[in-house]
């Protein structure tokens, strides 16, 4: 299986070095972070062509502050600055580039609720539209936006990894706060999903990508009872999870808890021989992270 994803990775590079979300696709930073990391895993040459070219791509589009966009249309930064991070921290030669990454993402943090969410609360007559801490800051998808978990655990477990190299720096308020903000969003039974755990006084559900997501970001509180929860809660959603995405993040995770995933590599191999990930860069180099040793890339 392993071959035949390296053979769909390697047929999707396009020819600027980058990958996009599928063959044919603009190139983003998000894929090709994941593409390098993935293929780096399965190279006896760390400076094959098309890794180098993949991360020539990168280290290309990097802005002056530290920060990337999604790709060449935007203009704006973005959480793919913490896939990068993780990409080229890989490699010694590229530690200057992810530590000023680091230090722009540690000025970052999320805007409040705004008027939608005020109106949603006059509207409605309830006490609390969104049953969040509002004042708890973490991180955007985009700069200027109101914090989510998902990009919120991605900055974590790059800021985690780059600790000892970012003395001087706010990085433990910063990680602190974005840690407080993930168990403030908590689902009732446990796990996350996208962005709130109620609307409206209405309990949300748990996603399984989500829920590994974060819970790979708070891997060094594996004891707290939040953990264990959404671990439970995380097991019992992969009982119905056909997801290369879904499945590839949760493998990580699980690894990542020393639990058992002979079963869980076992189905999303089989997933993978049946439908290719209908071709989607993210799902195929994200099932090759979590059926070798990938995991140990996310380790803080």
């Amino acid at each position: 299986m392993l071959q035949d994803a390296k053979a769909l990775l390697l047929d999707s590079q396009n020819p600027d070095g980058g990958w996009g979300s599928a063959k044919g696709k603009r190139s983003n930073t998000e894929a090709t972070s994941l593409a390098v990391m993935a293929l780096e895993l399965l190279e006896q040459d760390s400076k094959a062509a098309h890794i180098r070219n993949g991360i020539t791509w990168l280290t290309q589009r990097q802005s002056a502050d530290g920060s990337w966009p999604l790709n060449d249309s935007a203009k704006t930064s973005s959480w793919t600055t913490a896939m990068v991070m993780l990409a080229l921290g890989l490699w010694p030669e590229h530690q200057s580039r992810v530590v000023s990454a680091a230090k722009w993402a540690l000025q970052q943090e999320g805007n409040r609720p705004g008027l939608l969410a005020h109106l949603l609360f006059a509207l409605t007559f309830k006490k609390k539209a969104l049953d969040i801490d509002v004042d708890l800051l973490a991180w955007p998808w985009t700069s200027g936006s109101f914090s989510w978990v998902e990009p919120t655990s991605y900055y974590l477990i790059a800021l985690k990894k780059l600790k000892g190299k970012l003395t001087g720096t706010n990085s433990d308020e910063r990680i602190k706060q974005g840690e407080m903000m993930i168990y403030d969003r908590i689902c009732k039974d446990g796990g996350w999903n996208y962005g709130n755990n109620a609307v409206l006084g209405e309990n949300l559900w748990p996603y399984p990508d989500v829920t590994a997501i974060a819970l790979i970001s708070l891997q060094d509180h594996a004891a707290a009872e939040a953990n264990r929860q959404s671990m439970r809660a995380l097991q019992e959603m992969l009982k119905d999870v056909h997801s290369g995405l879904a499945l590839s993040w949760s493998v990580i995770c699980l690894l990542l808890y020393g639990q058992d995933t002979t079963k869980w590599k076992e189905l999303l191999a089989q997933d993978f021989e049946k439908t290719r990930f209908i071709g989607e860069t993210k799902s195929i180099a994200l099932s090759v992270l979590a059926l070798s040793d990938g995991a140990k890339y996310f380790r803080v």
